[in-house]
């Protein structure tokens, strides 16, 4: 298309050129003493348009010839770049592929231009410390002096120190990061494992629940953290109650209705005497979601000689809500015991071995709560039979 306008334009031209020709019949004397030069005024144009040409031609061939050194310096630094690129793209194939050997040496041969200097060091550096050169890594991180690749320097650097489970540095190295802005996602995971190793469990879950909140963790997982960080924190202030309920009460309430979290916290409640706020705790948990372990735990929560009227009531709400779960009627039955509601507590402990849903370990604690309830009231046959039974289920466990 452009061709063509161009000529287009000199066609124009030319026609133009020959009807002015054609109409102007003038001349031109031009004095040169003692020389006269008789001119068309048509020849006159033709000369002068001519030298013009000739002149941009030569202007043209000249600047072109003095242009060929740059030009053949701009080839070979693009063919440097593109040899760079593709020493580049190399040692991250390697680096996927595990051949780090040869990712170092490819990363270090694109390190010999200076544009991309910087990003072979990163990768010649995470080559090195595969290999276990650390202090190879270090040196080739040192070589990154672009402003701009200090926070790419700073995680890469805090990601391979964890790596080498160097916790207490790479937490360092993420300080840095903080003071410049750098809280991603990544670096967050970083500091999660790094904590982790370090047992700093309230830092574990503060990481914990901020990266659930951007769904950077798998539901799983996060469950798992919460869980392991709690019964940790419990584990540390098993002896102090007043340190129990304060890191009960700053929970989220999503982390509170775990049933693991709550059977961690209810069982360290109960080692330091809170038996109402083990109850509380473990009542809440049920209403959410049921969870056996802590059934089997409800009825420890009270002292000799305490009314637990309202429980049996709970208890009898959760067999409604939970009426596939024979632990229930298990639950019902050793409260009652303890209440000395010997009827009820019968009915509810027979119900159990006779639900076929029942496991042999819970058929082996009714039957052993039917044993005590027995000789509670004197009946000696009866409760060496259920002792009987008790020890038959267990000798199969």
């Amino acid at each position: 298309m452009r061709h063509a306008l161009w000529l287009a334009f000199l066609f124009a031209a030319a026609v133009l050129i020959a009807l002015f020709a054609s109409a102007n019949e003038g001349h031109v004397t031009i004095y040169f003493p003692p020389y006269r030069v008789d001119l068309s005024f048509n020849l006159l144009i033709g000369l002068l348009l001519g030298l013009f040409v000739v002149t941009v031609v030569a202007w043209r061939t000249f600047a072109a010839v003095l242009d060929v050194p740059r030009q053949a310096a701009a080839y070979r630094k693009k063919r440097r770049e593109a040899q760079a690129m593709s020493h580049i793209a190399e040692a991250i194939a390697e680096i996927f592929a595990g051949r780090f050997s040869k990712a170092l040496k490819a990363a270090q041969a694109a390190s010999a231009n200076d544009a991309l200097a910087d990003t072979a060091a990163l990768l010649a550096a995470r080559a090195a410390h595969r290999l276990n050169q650390f202090d190879l890594r270090d040196q080739w991180l040192e070589k990154i002096t672009a402003s701009d690749k200090q926070h790419a320097r700073l995680v890469a650097l805090a990601d391979m120190q964890m790596d080498a489970n160097d916790a207490q540095a790479a937490l360092a190295t993420i300080e840095q990061l903080q003071k410049g802005g750098g809280r991603q996602i990544f670096v967050q995971r970083i500091a999660l494992r790094a904590n982790q190793q370090l047992k700093r469990w309230t830092e574990v879950l503060r990481l914990t629940h901020s990266l659930s909140k951007h769904g950077a963790l798998h539901p799983v997982l996060v469950q798992k953290n919460i869980q392991e960080a709690v019964s940790k924190l419990v584990q540390e202030k098993s002896t102090d109650h007043e340190a129990l309920l304060k890191i009960w009460k700053t929970l989220p309430k999503e982390d509170r209705r775990l049933s693991r979290v709550a059977l961690v916290m209810a069982k360290g409640l109960l080692a330091t005497g809170q038996l109402k706020t083990a109850r509380e705790l473990i009542e809440e948990s049920l209403d959410a979601e049921w969870d056996a372990a802590l059934m089997d735990l409800y009825p420890e929560c009270w002292e000799a000689g305490e009314s637990a009227l309202q429980q049996i009531q709970k208890l009898d709400t959760w067999m409604l809500k939970y009426p596939t779960e024979p632990q229930v009627s298990l639950a019902l039955g050793r409260l009652c015991y303890q209440q000395k509601l010997w009827g009820k507590a019968k009915v509810s402990l027979q119900g159990v071995l006779k639900d076929v849903r029942s496991k042999p370990m819970v058929k082996a604690s009714a039957h052993l709560y039917l044993a005590q309830l027995h000789e509670a009231l004197a009946e000696a046959e009866e409760a060496a039979l259920h002792y009987k039974q008790a020890a038959s289920v267990y000798a199969t466990l």
